[in-house]
């Protein structure tokens, strides 16, 4: 039952708002906003990005470098919907890339590029690049959720949890892959790049999706193919299901693991993840 207070009570104005406040407080905890800790646990530099939805600010200038073993704070609102993503082999220097040749023309990074600009400002990485995919809601009783998409294609690993853990956060986690994408892909989806040094050997850098890689309304599940009875994804799919089982593969897969319903102040995407749902507490924070 509510419990009612009244100013003819004779209760101090300190107690009373103390009072409303406890009582208010599930509902409006994330009212000033939440934390992501983007965590980069690859053997190599990457540069993660962030795109707001429409009507959603940018955070981190939408864009920043984060070296291996580290960690970046990124402050949210408590509503903010949109996506992360990180771009591998980027100079914005020389414009010529960690790996020399191999970026589209006018890029400064090999996969994920926004323009060939550090700092996205809310521009889309070019796909293709592995995606989060997040709408937070304030109201505990909505909570908030968030995916991890291959719709476009495969450029990293990642993994997603709240922080810290609770006894609920088996349903708040999205796991790693048990596999590189990169490399198993089918030489037809692949995005290449070449060594510098004057080496000529060519490293997968990306992996496509089978819409991005041939546009066919069978692969994008549209046209006679928009609906999930209709579009039931490919051996190119199945492939990306094998080998990160909690992504979605292509646009209708209901075996993804979406997380709902999560309610936290802070969350963590880590980019190559070693096990399911790890957290990068032991990682130095820049």
């Amino acid at each position: 039952m509510a419990r009612h207070y009244s100013w003819a009570s004779g209760a101090h104005p300190l107690l009373l708002a103390c009072a409303l406040m406890a009582a208010l407080a599930g509902s409006i905890v994330l009212a000033d906003g939440i934390i992501f800790h983007v965590a980069n646990k690859c053997p190599f530099p990457v540069w993660p990005a962030s795109a707001p939805n429409t009507g959603h600010p940018v955070l981190a200038d939408g864009g920043f470098f984060l070296p291996p073993g580290k960690t970046k704070r990124v402050a949210a609102p408590a509503t903010w919907n949109g996506r992360f993503w990180a771009r591998t082999g980027c100079n914005f220097t020389t414009g010529d890339g960690a790996y020399g040749n191999g970026k589209p023309k006018g890029a400064a990074c090999l996969t994920g590029d926004c323009e060939g600009r550090l700092a996205c400002n809310g521009s889309i990485g070019a796909p293709p690049a592995t995606l989060i995919e997040v709408n937070l809601h304030a109201d505990q009783s909505k909570g908030s959720s968030y995916d991890v998409s291959l719709v476009d294609g495969y450029n990293l690993p990642v993994a997603v949890s709240t922080k810290p853990a609770n006894g609920t956060d088996h349903k708040c986690s999205i796991a790693g892959c048990a596999k590189d994408v990169n490399a198993v892909c089918p030489l037809e989806l692949q995005v290449t790049a070449t060594a510098g040094g004057g080496a000529k050997t060519k490293t997968v850098v990306a992996c496509k999706s089978a819409c991005l890689a041939f546009g066919l309304d069978a692969f994008c599940c549209r046209g006679a193919y928009a609906t999930p009875a209709a579009c039931r994804g490919s051996m190119y799919s199945r492939l990306f299901k094998d080998a990160c089982p909690a992504y979605y593969s292509y646009a209708y897969d209901t075996t993804a693991a979406t997380a709902s319903g999560c309610y936290a102040q802070e969350y963590v995407i880590t980019f190559c993840p070693s096990r399911w749902g790890e957290e990068p507490d032991r990682v130095a924070q820049i």
